[in-house]
């Protein structure tokens, strides 16, 4: 049932990434993201044209938020396995991930908002709302690298020859934070361009990364949870025997 639990709260994260990609994708029409530089006017129209798609988009992707937690969990389950390492780091992974959570939660509820009741609102106030999402969107980003980070220093603190994780995933976990890091904090200063909340190094760079390493941890997780079971050594034969004849010998 352990087992099973741990598997179950992993193969979250592609739950998580499946709801995500239906909802936001193919149901909000919010890839590619709208533009920063739209007139209030132009946003007010694209969440009147597409207003139950909107709703029903980002309704799967508040249920893709539960996985989500579930896919957090057993990533921090199994890292918690590890030989040696700090209790705090797998505190700062769990209080990481469920800040990560909300901040998903948070603009998700915002484009909620501006598709509540596009035809009676100003579009200046559907605007506030789409800008706000997609601020805390994109700029939301600290969590995620806290994340990321800590699970890297996990991973690297197994000291084992044969450690739960390869120690090559600790790095790459590490860089994939640092790329993380920086670019989208400057989207304020820009509407247009690599900077701006849709450009490149805000907004393609980071979602890049994120499902890079998101693919590769899956697998190394659920590879560690088999781990477990099969790492399980009875004892030696030899031990066996030895144990054997001490006895027949005394006998």
């Amino acid at each position: 049932m352990k087992r099973r639990s741990e598997i179950i709260c992993t193969w979250g994260g592609i739950v998580f990434a499946v709801l995500f990609f239906v909802g936001f994708v193919l149901f909000a029409r919010f890839l590619p993201p709208l533009s920063p530089n739209d007139s209030a006017a132009r946003t007010a129209e694209i969440y009147r044209d597409n207003t139950n798609g909107i709703r029903i988009g980002l309704a799967l992707c508040y249920f893709g938020t539960m996985a989500f937690l579930a896919f957090g969990a057993g990533i921090t389950g199994q890292t918690r396995r590890i030989k040696g390492v700090a209790s705090t780091l797998t505190i700062l992974q769990t209080a990481a991930f469920a800040a990560a959570s909300l901040l998903l939660i948070l603009p998700i509820t915002m484009w909620f908002a501006a598709a509540f009741r596009p035809d009676t609102q100003p579009a200046e106030n559907i605007q506030i709302f789409n800008d706000f999402g997609w601020i805390s969107f994109i700029a939301g980003f600290p969590p995620f690298v806290v994340w990321i980070a800590a699970t890297g220093c996990a991973i690297l603190s197994d000291s084992r020859a044969n450690p739960l994780f390869p120690r090559w995933s600790g790095y790459f976990s590490l860089l994939m934070a640092f790329i993380q890091a920086a670019p989208p904090v400057l989207l304020v200063f820009f509407k247009t361009g690599p900077f701006a909340w849709n450009g490149v190094l805000s907004f393609w760079i980071p979602l890049t990364d994120f499902f890079v390493w998101f693919l590769v941890i899956t697998a190394l997780t659920l590879k560690a949870i088999d781990r477990k079971y099969e790492d399980e050594e009875p004892a030696a034969p030899a031990a066996s025997f030895e144990a054997a004849g001490g006895g027949a010998s005394r006998a």
